[in-house]
């Protein structure tokens, strides 16, 4: 219970300081708008790796009473989910990412209540929409399409179609950032919008960006440095 309780704290937290951090502009992250050929794009423009705890809502009717954590939240205590995220240009970014998850004996799944624990699992690849990349904060929309197992006896396998709204707030400089983004998932079966294959599934994580020659990157990697160097 203490690491739910935590997760929703940190969550709320985090995105009530975008309020304040939105409004603190960073030179580094003035997007670039040079065009270059694909191997430059492929090998030298920024790369994203995430790391992250993943939250589920998965009891058959998932926009409703969303804050039952005690019936209806699944959460580990450690982080289950890895993304890997490449900017396609200065606003698109693609991202595939892998989750895993573990309800509980007691919790609320499909409508059943289970007698014993369940493994869960997701892979994802969705195309990322930011809104700008001119803050200290990025916020962005994103879709794309998904496959979901659960070892249940409903819904055990579903294709899924994802929508989502999150933010990355960058901590230091242009490199290492904390990632939160929530996302309803839907069930591609009749009906599509209350299949019971329909859930929530939301994340907070640590998000790292990398590069080879980036020249913005570069210079925030000299940043750092310098901190490190005091």
């Amino acid at each position: 219970m203490k690491y739910r309780q935590l997760f929703l704290v940190s969550f709320l937290f985090l995105f009530a300081s975008t309020v304040v951090l939105a409004q603190r502009k960073h030179p580094l992250l003035i997007p670039c708008k040079q065009k270059l050929g694909f191997k430059h794009f492929i090998t030298k423009t920024p790369w994203r790796v995430q790391l992250a705890w993943n939250l589920v809502d998965d009891d058959g009717k998932p926009f409703n009473n969303l804050f039952d954590v005690k019936n209806s939240w699944n959460f580990p205590p450690y982080p289950t989910k890895i993304a890997v995220e490449k900017e396609l240009n200065n606003n698109w970014n693609l991202e595939l990412a892998f989750a895993y998850n573990n309800y509980k004996s007691g919790k609320i799944i499909n409508g059943d209540v289970l007698t014993s624990d369940k493994s869960f699992f997701s892979i994802d690849l969705n195309a990322k929409y930011i809104l700008t990349k001119k803050y200290l904060v990025e916020p962005f929309l994103f879709a794309g399409f998904g496959y979901t197992q659960r070892a249940t006896n409903k819904y055990s396998n579903a294709a899924t179609f994802n929508l989502g709204l999150g933010a990355t707030i960058w901590i230091l400089d242009n490199q290492l950032g904390i990632n939160l983004q929530g996302s309803g998932k839907f069930g591609l079966q009749s009906p599509i919008i209350s299949t019971g294959s329909n859930y929530l599934q939301h994340s907070i994580g640590v998000v790292y960006k990398f590069s080879g020659n980036n020249k913005r990157l570069k210079a925030a990697r000299i940043s750092l440095k310098r901190i490190y160097m005091k």
